[in-house]
């Protein structure tokens, strides 16, 4: 979810997709209304200016009134708990698959599944399958949560020096990038990392409220904030620029992993692998409001080309059995891999 603030290198209000389980709220206590009313008119604002459209425009009208009437007979203070629990109400009547949310003040974004910091990040994100057709590199990029310039250049460091230690991954003929731990936060890390696996005709679209859709694909501007935060070191994706990419999904890959998802699928020649993703496929954007609290707001959806949006989960090309391990997706996509792979038979 970038759009203009990721595009700038080094901007600090990069728009984050992200699966988030909401935080508790703070012991209930007063907010002083000026406070609570610049919360409420800058929340107003953002939805109907910027947010996906009310499933229904009713239900939309009276959540606003309720919101509104927080201030009701109370000239000097509003109950904090009170005014955050209508505020979500409002957030709620919104097209956007619960994607929408408030973080209270004092919060910060907590992955669903579990820990993501990146100092929780455990080695190794790559590994080599073995297949009837060649040795083929499975990277499985880790998500990630927050952002800022440290956090891209940190990403990036442990990307381009796993990579650096491990001289036995020039064996891979083909690739298989693993969404399986893209269970949300920020795709932008990730998303560089792969920039050698992007085209110039790439059919990923942002798709706003009214319809304008807007490509989010750009390899230049990729490769780019790769040189920034990395220092434009050789990628070990850059010999899979062409040919055959196998993707593996799987109901945890969410939001930022579908972010992800839909820019490889922008790519003609991928093929995917796995279950269906986890079904927040929108594109969000998080705005800071007065009290410290923010705005985790729905600003689009996603579609290929001119094609229809997703709504919901995206399901794999190739659909696992009912019951089959990730690790089983992970090794059909493989094979599939292999035996279309130029370079595999060319070994």
């Amino acid at each position: 979810m970038i759009r203009k603030a990721l595009i700038a290198a080094g901007c600090a209000a990069l728009f984050v997709t992200s699966t988030f389980a909401h935080a508790q709220d703070q012991p209930s206590d007063k907010m002083p209304s000026a406070l609570a009313r610049a919360v409420v008119d800058r929340t107003i604002e953002l939805v109907e200016s910027k947010g996906l459209y009310p499933r229904q425009q009713a239900e939309y009208a009276q959540a606003r009134t309720e919101l509104l009437a927080a201030f009701d007979g109370h000239p000097d203070s509003v109950d904090r708990k009170d005014l955050y629990a209508r505020v979500r109400k409002l957030l709620g009547t919104l097209d956007t698959n619960g994607h929408t949310f408030l973080i209270p003040a004092g919060r910060q974004l907590q992955p669903q599944h579990r820990s993501n910091a990146l100092g929780d990040l455990q080695p190794p994100t790559f590994r080599l399958v073995t297949t009837s057709g060649g040795a083929v590199l499975r990277w499985t990029p880790p998500a990630i949560v927050g952002g800022g310039k440290d956090a891209f250049a940190s990403y990036l460091k442990r990307f381009y020096d796993e990579a650096a230690a491990r001289p036995d991954l020039a064996q891979a003929c083909a690739l298989v990038v693993d969404l399986g731990e893209q269970t949300g936060g920020n795709a932008w890390p990730p998303f560089i990392a792969m920039y050698p696996l992007f085209g110039d005709a790439n059919k990923a679209r942002w798709v706003d409220r009214d319809g304008k859709r807007t490509p989010f694909v750009n390899r230049a501007r990729l490769e780019e904030m790769n040189q920034a935060y990395a220092g434009g070191r050789a990628s070990p994706l850059s010999r899979f620029a062409a040919g055959p990419l196998a993707v593996v999904v799987s109901e945890r890959t969410a939001s930022a992993g579908e972010m992800l998802l839909v820019a490889l699928l922008g790519e003609e020649r991928v093929q995917t692998f796995g279950r269906a993703s986890y079904g927040m496929s929108t594109a969000n954007a998080t705005y800071p409001l007065a009290d410290g609290s923010s705005l985790v707001l729905t600003e689009s959806r996603y579609a290929l080309g001119d094609g229809p949006v997703y709504q919901g989960g995206i399901p794999s090309m190739h659909a696992a059995a009912k019951g089959e391990p990730l690790d089983a997706s992970v090794k059909a996509a493989a094979e599939w891999a292999a035996a279309n792979s130029p370079q595999c038979r060319s070994n």
